[in-house]
């Protein structure tokens, strides 16, 4: 039996939830792809009933998840939603069951303006710059779908590629430049990199010549597919540095813009300001190279660096000019604060199933798609300086540097040489 239903929206950056009172036949309510990965984003951050919920809405495919209204008054207090309407819903119906239908608008297929850097006729000038390394670039089919791009690092057939966008990895295919198919087999995996290594039965390939030289911050960065188009034009915006989840770079300081640069207050003992020797009152100026004419632009360079990491500090001190250079701390997000952040920073792009936690990775800005994460990421001169490695949100994707990549293929043909020792050794 059907009922009537009351149906309110909201909508948040890049999602729309529908809120019905009542019963809702949830049989055409098929989940897509990318709001699964959001589903499973959250779990991990819901009560244990709740998360059973969004459980039995994976299971059965289905983009409605159906809450008692003691669950539903929770959910709307919970940390990873991100719908402040949800909040003055009523739900004073006794007996009432509440169905949350989830959608994401069509990310993949909108309209870019002429004026945006994505756009088409732009992208394509930029096709030069990446022929050489778009030959060593491969498409990864997994499950008959195309799941990830991959980087070949060997002539005879070794490819990596983004371990975790692998779901069955007996069905895995890689699509090469010349539009060739071959079956391929997963060799093995590094978790800490998120990182597989493929074999195909392929000679004659072209391995990615790796840049001699790291990308600098504003450079330009390019991301191609095997048939020599670009995918997406970005900037590197911040240095490599490892992901610890939940951190954030902190150096102390309550600031304020004046007209000549941000004051600074709030200074406590032992925090990095203080070690490095800032009091209440100066006015900071530079931070490197980077004037520093407000507030924000203060917040966002230290939100841009990873804990540990030197930043020069000039500040005015009563009239004259100072420099000191600032170790940054670590300061932890509250677990409601780090789960918040971490759905907001979500909303408005498809994000990777993994996209955080990782020990090496610079960030870029342009506006990937899980499915574009595996492949070679070059500079306006067609080097290879890394390998995309996830979508992480609105404006952010992380990239292997090339060093680490070339240490991570180290390794493995180290480990590989030593099994085949021991192999002869017991023969």
């Amino acid at each position: 039996m059907k009922f009537k239903t009351k149906t309110i929206f909201f909508l948040s950056i890049g999602l729309l939830v529908s809120l019905f009172l009542g019963p809702i036949d949830a049989s055409h309510a098929q989940i897509s792809r990318d709001l699964r990965n959001i589903f499973q984003s959250m779990l991990d951050d819901l009560d244990q009933d709740i998360r059973i919920k969004f459980e039995e809405a994976l299971a059965t495919d289905s983009s409605v998840v159906k809450l008692t209204r003691e669950q539903f008054k929770r959910f709307r207090q919970s940390p990873v939603n991100p719908f402040e309407g949800l909040k003055s819903a009523a739900v004073n119906q006794s007996g009432t069951i509440i169905a949350l239908k989830f959608e994401l608008p069509d990310i993949r297929n909108r309209s870019i303006h002429p004026l945006e850097r994505q756009n088409s006729g732009l992208l394509a000038s930029l096709r030069p710059a990446v022929k050489n390394a778009a030959k060593s670039s491969v498409v990864v089919y997994s499950d008959n779908r195309s799941v990830a791009m991959g980087t070949i690092f060997r002539e005879d057939g070794y490819i990596l590629t983004k371990a975790s966008e692998l779901d069955d990895t007996n069905t895995i295919r890689c699509k090469l430049f010349n539009s060739v198919e071959k079956q391929a087999k997963l060799v093995e995996v590094s978790q800490e990199h998120d990182l597989a290594i493929l074999k195909i039965d392929a000679d004659g390939l072209v391995p990615a010549k790796w840049a001699n030289q790291s990308a600098n911050i504003g450079n330009f960065l390019l991301t191609p597919d095997p048939f020599g188009n670009v995918l997406a034009l970005g900037t590197f915006s911040v240095p490599t540095r490892s992901t610890a989840v939940g951190q954030q770079a902190f150096l102390g300081v309550q600031p304020e813009t004046t007209p000549v640069g941000v004051r600074v207050s709030a200074i406590r003992p032992g925090t990095a300001s203080a070690l490095a020797g800032l009091q209440d009152g100066d006015i900071i100026t530079k931070l490197n190279q980077t004037v520093v004419k407000d507030a924000s632009t203060l917040v966002k360079a230290i939100r841009d660096r990873a804990p540990g990491d030197k930043i020069d500090i000039t500040f005015n001190r009563n009239g004259t000019t100072q420099t000191t250079t600032a170790t940054l701390a670590a300061r932890e997000y509250s677990g409601e604060q780090a789960a918040r952040f971490k759905m907001m920073n979500r909303l408005g792009a498809v994000p990777s199933q993994r996209y955080d936690n990782f020990p090496s990775v610079f960030q870029h800005d342009a506006p990937l798609f899980p499915e574009d994460c595996g492949g070679p990421i070059t500079n306006l001169d067609g080097e290879i300086v890394g390998i995309n490695i996830a979508r992480l949100g609105r404006a952010a994707s992380y990239a292997i540097p090339a060093s680490t990549v070339q240490s991570v293929i180290s390794k493995y043909e180290t480990d590989t040489k030593l099994r085949q020792l021991n192999v002869g050794t017991r023969k």
